[in-house]
């Protein structure tokens, strides 16, 4: 009797009729999942689809930059420059605190020769004194002005005091560039700066005069650039750094950033339109990015319909993580 009734309960569960049809149904093909959605579920996702397009985008390069402080003037070519760490800060601290020292030690010196120049002046005018003691007066007042020019030169090498009184809003970036690849780049035009997660447009840079470093045991030199008033930035921040090369502008395939989908193992992708209501999965690979735009490494042929809005959501379709 039990049996009987669990077989007549089955064969209830399986005739009975679905309610509702599914916004989306999914068919396999080769190993990737194609997406049909009902009319009324692609209205409700508003997905909007662009054509992949080839256009000259200018060639360049990426690299890591480090936010740095400018301490010297604006017309100053050899200048220190500060990052963000605070063995840096105390280390140029203590050197502007000793050449201030050194300043003060020669400006009380010149005062002290002046001080003893005047006064054998007097005495020789008094006729109590003689031209060889105002002659080594001025000697010493001399040695006293030379003293206290090299100190100010030397103060004047080490920019403006650190700390809040010299605190500036004008920030660099050093980028450290292979020195077997300068001659690839172009030196006076401007950069292109991001940061490190972002994937917007950026910000250009304009290029400067810094110092001339380098660092023999990489092999780099020191490129900088200046960031906008606008930034939001500190010193110390890495941020990415697109260069443009000294070669022509090349055609490549483009399209939206906001298209591309990334899977937890780096994998790129985007949703192609393959007929009405109908989406495939297809793979790409990002050379790099110019602006807003992704430039394709690899990936569907120019005219290729891609979706950008709405691609994260047929993604949770496909893997049941959307809701």
């Amino acid at each position: 009797m039990k049996l009987f009734l669990l077989l007549l309960l089955l064969t209830a569960v399986v005739h009975a009729a679905p309610t509702a049809s599914a916004p989306a149904t999914l068919s396999k093909e080769g190993d990737l999942m194609t997406i049909v959605l009902t009319p009324e579920a692609e209205a409700r996702l508003r997905l909007k689809v662009v054509a992949v397009e080839r256009r000259a985008v200018p060639a360049s390069r990426l690299f890591a930059g480090e936010v740095v402080r400018p301490l010297a003037a604006n017309e100053a070519v050899t200048a220190p420059v500060l990052g963000g760490t605070l063995e840096e800060t105390l280390r140029l601290a203590d050197l502007q605190a000793a050449a201030d020292g050194r300043v003060l030690q020669a400006q009380t010196q010149v005062d002290a020769a002046k001080i003893a120049l005047d006064r054998a002046e007097k005495v020789l005018s008094a006729e109590a004194g003689s031209v060889r003691s105002v002659d080594e007066a001025k000697a010493t007042l001399a040695l006293a002005d030379a003293a206290l020019r090299t100190a100010r030169a030397q103060r004047a090498l080490l920019g403006t005091p650190v700390g809040p009184a010299g605190q500036g809003r004008r920030l660099w970036i050093r980028v450290s560039i292979y020195s077997g690849e300068t001659a690839l780049l172009e030196p006076k035009a401007d950069a292109i700066i991001r940061g490190i997660t972002s994937s917007g447009a950026g910000q250009p840079a304009k290029p400067v005069a810094g110092p001339l470093t380098a660092n023999a045991l990489t092999s780099t030199i020191d490129w900088y650039y200046e960031l906008p008033a606008n930034h939001a930035a500190r010193a110390g921040e890495r941020v990415a750094v697109e260069i443009p090369l000294a070669q022509s502008d090349t055609e490549k395939r483009v399209l939206p950033f906001s298209a591309v989908l990334h899977d937890i193992h780096g994998g790129q992708w985007v949703y192609e339109a393959i007929a009405p209501h109908t989406y495939a999965r297809r793979r790409i690979q990002v050379e790099r990015l110019a602006g807003d735009l992704a430039v394709l490494a690899t990936g569907p042929a120019a005219g290729t319909k891609i979706v950008t809005d709405g691609s994260a959501e047929l993604f949770g379709t496909e893997f049941m993580t959307g809701k």
